[in-house]
């Protein structure tokens, strides 16, 4: 397994002993498979540390957690403002496909966000569905256009 160098590497020298303060803008919800079925996510672009304005990833997926769908219906644009904690994660294929391969690499990540929060100036937002199979629905409605990767 290799490191990546990449843009996350700046995540990697912020050290995991501590939370500290980041902003990232709303690109989209999404959906990922889980152990208990499809799982609601949050893709964040331009993700920066708070006070510095530094760049430190174009982009992070977060699970949908209580803090982010507090939030309500965000729109494409949106500011949010949370606290993390940087997590490494081994990224590529270790399942039992042979024909399938992806050489290992050590990434980073934002985990466990807490104090989720849009500026105070930011228009209210529609809450979204309580309901698991209603949130999931609205997900794959909204992203039913968007071209696949």
């Amino acid at each position: 397994m290799k490191a990546r160098p990449s843009q996350r590497q700046k995540l990697a020298e912020l050290g995991n002993m501590e939370r500290h303060p980041f902003k990232g803008i709303f690109e989209r919800y999404g959906i990922k498979s889980g152990y208990k079925g499809e799982e609601p996510t949050i893709l964040l672009r331009q993700v920066r540390l708070i006070p510095t304005e530094q760049l430190l990833t174009d982009h992070l997926w977060f699970n949908l957690t209580k803090g982010f769908q507090r939030l309500g219906q965000l729109e494409r644009g949106d500011v949010i403002h949370f606290n993390g904690r940087v997590n490494s994660y081994v990224k590529g294929y270790r399942g039992h496909q042979l024909n399938l391969f992806s050489e290992l690499s050590l990434d980073y990540q934002l985990s466990w966000p807490t104090k989720v929060c849009r500026p105070a100036d930011s228009p209210a937002r529609p809450p979204l569905p309580t309901e698991r199979w209603q949130l999931i629905t609205l997900i794959q409605t909204q992203n039913q256009d968007l071209p696949r990767h």
